[in-house]
Order: C-alpha cells, then sequence, then structure tokens
C-alpha cells in the first residue's frame, strides 16, 4: 500500500539553516494496517506524513502509495490528496463553512461529483464519526471540540480515501472526548479497512490501538515492529526522548525487583495475567 525507498528531505536546502529532516529511509506500510508513529519533537514525524499526502516532494528517493509512484513529476497530486486523507494537528482551526453539513461537503464537492453523491457521503462519513443529524445544520463554531474534531474527520472521509493520516487527532481534547475520538478511528479502521497511520505522543493510545509501531528519531527510523517487540526496548525508548506505557514502566520496575515477569508488556489486562501468575507459580516466568 505505502512503500519509501531511501527516502531522504532537508529544509533550507543550501542555506544557512539546512536540516536534514529524514535521511535515506526505507519503509512499506501494508493495506489495511495501523499504523502508530512516534518520535520526539525534531525528529521527522511531520516531514513523513506530509511527503505521504505530497505536500512536500522529497529531496531523493522514491514514495509508492497503492502502486503509484507520487514522486513521478507525471504524477496528478490531487488525485493523491484524494486517495491519501490527511487530518492535521486541530483541524477545527480549518472549518469554515455556514453549517456542518457544508463543511464536511467541501471535500467531496472539489471532486467534480454531482449534488446527491456529496451528501449522500457527506451523511455517510457524519454517521461514520457519530455525527447525530440534527448537527448537520448547526453552524461548527456551535460544537464542542470533540465535536468539531469529528466534523474535520467527516470532512476527510467523505473523499474515501484509501489511506487515513491523523496528526494528533486527541490534542487539547478531555478525558471523554480523547475516549471518543479514538474509539471512533478504530472503529473506521475495522469497518472500511483503511489504512491508517496515527501520530501521537501518547504510548498509552498507540499501544492500544496499532498494529505495528514506527518510532522516528532524528530523521531516522529506529524502529518499526509490534507493539510488544517495541516496547521491549523501553531503556533506548527512554534514551532517545520517548515515555512508554504507564503499565510497561510498573512492570519493567517489578521485573527489576526479582518478579519474573516478561518484557513488552503495554496493557492493563497483559500486566495483571501476568502479575497473578508469577505471584501464583512463584519461580515461573509469565
Amino acid at each position: 500500500m505505502i512503500k519509501l525507498e531511501n527516502v531522504s528531505y532537508t529544509y533550507m536546502k543550501g542555506g544557512p539553516f539546512e536540516k536534514k529532516a529524514l535521511d535515506n529511509i526505507n519503509l512499506e506500510i501494508g493495506k489495511g494496517e495501523f499504523v502508530g508513529l512516534i518520535g520526539h519533537t525534531g525528529s521527522g514525524k511531520s516531514t513523513l506524513i506530509q511527503l505521504l499526502n505530497g505536500l512536500i516532494k522529497p529531496d531523493c528517493g522514491r514514495i509508492m502509495i497503492d502502486g503509484t509512484d507520487i514522486t513521478d513529476k507525471n504524477t496528478k497530486m490531487r488525485d493523491i490528496r484524494f486517495k491519501v486523507g490527511l487530518v492535521m494537528q486541530y483541524p477545527e482551526y480549518q472549518l469554515f463553512e455556514e453549517t456542518v453539513l457544508k463543511d464536511i461537503s467541501f471535500g467531496p464537492s472539489n471532486m467534480g461529483l454531482d449534488n446527491d453523491e456529496v451528501k449522500h457521503r457527506a451523511e455517510f462519513a457524519a454517521n461514520l464519526v457519530g455525527l447525530p443529524k440534527e448537527l448537520l445544520s448547526k453552524s461548527p463554531f456551535d460544537l464542542s471540540g470533540g465535536q468539531k474534531r469529528r466534523v474535520a474527520i467527516a470532512g476527510v472521509l467523505a473523499m474515501e480515501p484509501k489511506v487515513l493520516i491523523l496528526d494528533e487527532p486527541t490534542a487539547g481534547l478531555d478525558p471523554a472526548g480523547r475516549d471518543e475520538i479514538l474509539f471512533k478511528i478504530k472503529d473506521m479502521h475495522e469497518r472500511m479497512g483503511l489504512t491508517v497511520i496515527l501520530v501521537s505522543h501518547s504510548m498509552e493510545d498507540v499501544a492500544k490501538l496499532a498494529d505495528r509501531i514506527l518510532v522516528m528519531n532524528k530523521g531516522n527510523k529506529e524502529m518499526f515492529d509490534t507493539p510488544e517487540n517495541i516496547f521491549r526496548n523501553s531503556e533506548r525508548l527512554t534514551e532517545i526522548g520517548l515515555n512508554v506505557p504507564q503499565v510497561t514502566k510498573i512492570v519493567d520496575e517489578l521485573r527489576r525487583r526479582g518478579m519474573p515477569l516478561k518484557e513488552g508488556v503495554y496493557t492493563i489486562n497483559d500486566a495483571l495475567y501476568c502479575i497473578k501468575k508469577a505471584l501464583s507459580k512463584g519461580e515461573e516466568l509469565c
């Protein structure tokens, strides 16, 4: 679905403030995969997702999206942006239409679809993200923060992308709004078979949702593996300025104190199972 071959990108190339943001990245993401993208500030996360959407072009290398080379000068980037939906951080700041329905309809309207199809897509996308019909006639500026975030996501979904990239979709939301957005994202991924890339600073979120986690560090691909294998390397994650889930920290500390627990525990349920087993068996490693 997504393939990067030897991709590099440098900001302000040739200038006094030149900065290499990505260095020879090779990466493959399968169709329908849910990938968590993590890394400290300046690690290259934002540059990577902008490259995938065609907002910027790499200095060198090749990027394939669903079999299309988006680095080819003959590729129509407009078509790629319909295929790869990007929801930027705080997307509600980009809402501007009179009503929620019009805002969600903006993307598909620009695809040259007829009015009936545009309306159908907008209503379907609104339903997917959990927006009640009675909200569609309201101004998006009258909604709560979580509802605005859903409108922005629905606007991207209405274009029926094959890839959905979300940059910190829960930033600034209260715990209830955050949980609602994450539940809807996972639900959409499963129901629609979308390839999802979730950029997040929350280790708990990516651990809970992602099939694999991509760790970026200083423009390089540090790790790309399952959550369990990623969090086995909790010391390395800490070294490069990242946290691990709180439950992983607790299990690691218990293991350091002699309890026979396995590495890479990242969910509460798994931790409870392992601790109960270790306490009952005594010496057996969970």
